[in-house]
């Protein structure tokens, strides 16, 4: 029987210390920017510290802030304590009653936390929901680690993009689930390339003539199925749609605005992963979304997306399963093609029906912060911003820990009746706060990002 208590280090913090600074994880995926071009390096210097220094030939491309086991975070004054060996070391204390309670035998924090670099194109991709995330844990605990679900929500937060198919003040783009059916069933009747990549002229007129949410399974699986069974037919389609978009400018495909935005995130993406099955997938059958600064998008389990460019705030149920569709190593994606063919929503429509607007936070007291709520209880994410008119803010006691980086300038951070515990945190810095803790932030440097010039701290939390 769990009693609240489990063995704890002698290199531990004090055990009534409320503030702790994290010392956080990296991952170099190849699709990361580059050197000190990645938002994530810039951050690195205070987010991991301890002498990082930025290798200009390295792809920094994620920041994890949090206790998952393929990217812990450390206590930054006990750097060899890990977030999660402290958390079992005083559950109540460290994820507050609610936690426990829901989770006696195995407390841990219920979200992820992430800043994400994206220079290319990231896996076509669907993460599994908890049923299937236990059946695949079954199978392969090695490559899925996790019995939970990972719904997530992506937040803008670059400069804007350079020059592409998207507007100038766009700062991230990407793709997310599924066009009207009306838009697909138009590619499917216009773009011969196209159907002929499918390969199956069955699910083709299925889908044509009656499209439904069955049929666009059927015509859409026949894609990803055909393509990892011959994919020389995918390069070969995708070589003569290029020839056609390069040479005749005037064809139906380019002939209206929208469709000249598919044909050059066709050119695009082939730049990236030439002959790739996802050169047809994601421009013809998804959804393409362009972020301002400050917009973000909710996407569940089991829904299909794929980011393209740009820096994001992250937030997930904690988990790290994923399935691989496209724009990842064929012998990867041909093993788990069945599976993502069946488990996906298949939800379509307009991108705004992926839209997360955000609300203020209830728990401020200046309005110096806004909320990003997703529709489940795991996570919400806030933003929290101070310039020289506004100064401090006072963020009311959560139920759940609270985890915040400065993205922007330097403010302090302290309990709001906790004198002798006051961090004071570069951009990068990342704070660990206990449930309960009244937290005052405070302005101590702007820094001009873009039009903005203030000080940004982000913050993920359980609200209980």
């Amino acid at each position: 029987m769990f009693n609240g208590v489990y063995s704890v280090s002698s290199t531990n913090p004090p055990a009534d210390k409320r503030l702790l600074r994290l010392k956080c994880a990296l991952q170099t995926y190849d699709w990361g920017r580059q050197g000190s071009f990645s938002l994530v390096g810039r951050l690195a210097g205070n987010a991991v510290g301890h002498g990082f220094v930025v290798d200009e030939r390295k792809t920094y491309a994620e920041l994890w802030m949090g206790s998952h086991p393929n990217g812990p975070a450390y206590i930054y004054d006990h750097p060899e304590t890990d977030l999660l060996s402290l958390i079992k070391s005083n559950p109540m204390h460290y994820l507050g009653k609610n936690l426990v309670q829901k989770c006696p035998e195995s407390p841990d924090i219920p979200f992820l936390f992430k800043v994400l670099s994206i220079n290319k194109a990231l896996p076509l991709q669907a993460h599994p929901d908890v049923q299937l995330a236990k059946e695949l844990n079954k199978q392969d605990k090695k490559e899925f680690v996790d019995v939970n679900h990972k719904p997530e929500i992506a937040i803008a937060i670059g400069d804007p993009l350079p020059p592409g198919p998207w507007e100038e003040d766009a700062t991230f783009a990407g793709f997310v689930g599924f066009k009207s059916l009306a838009e697909i069933q138009q590619s499917l009747r216009t773009i011969s390339e196209l159907r002929s990549a499918i390969g199956n002229e069955g699910s083709v007129e299925d889908f044509v003539t009656n499209p439904t949410k069955e049929s666009l399974k059927k015509v859409f699986g026949a894609l990803l199925i055909g393509a990892a069974d011959d994919p020389e037919n995918v390069k070969k389609q995708i070589s003569a749609l290029l020839l056609k978009i390069q040479a005749r400018p005037g064809e139906p495909l380019v002939e209206r605005a929208v469709l000249k935005e598919t044909a050059e995130l066709v050119e695009k993406i082939n730049s990236q992963f030439p002959g790739d099955v996802g050169v047809f997938a994601a421009p013809f059958f998804m959804n393409f979304v362009k972020l301002r600064k400050g917009e973000a998008i909710y996407i569940d389990a089991d829904e299909i997306h794929a980011y393209l460019e740009g820096d994001i705030m992250e937030c997930m149920a904690t988990s790290d399963n994923v399935l691989n569709a496209a724009f990842a190593p064929r012998a990867e994606t041909k093993r788990h093609i069945p599976t993502f063919v069946e488990m996906l929503t298949y939800n379509f429509g307009n991108a705004a029906q992926w839209s997360l607007p955000y609300q203020f936070y209830p728990h401020s007291t200046t309005q110096a912060t806004r909320m990003y709520k997703p529709p489940f209880e795991e996570f919400v994410v806030l933003r929290t911003f101070l310039q020289s008119s506004r100064n401090e803010e006072l963020l009311r006691a959560a139920q759940g820990p609270l985890i915040g980086i400065v993205t922007q300038g330097t403010c302090k951070v302290r309990p709001r009746d906790g004198p002798g515990e006051e961090i004071t945190l570069n951009k990068g810095g990342v704070v660990f706060v206990v449930p309960g803790t009244d937290v005052q932030v405070e302005l101590v440097e702007e820094e001009r990002c873009g039009d903005d010039v203030g000080s940004e701290i982000w913050w993920a939390t359980h609200l209980g």
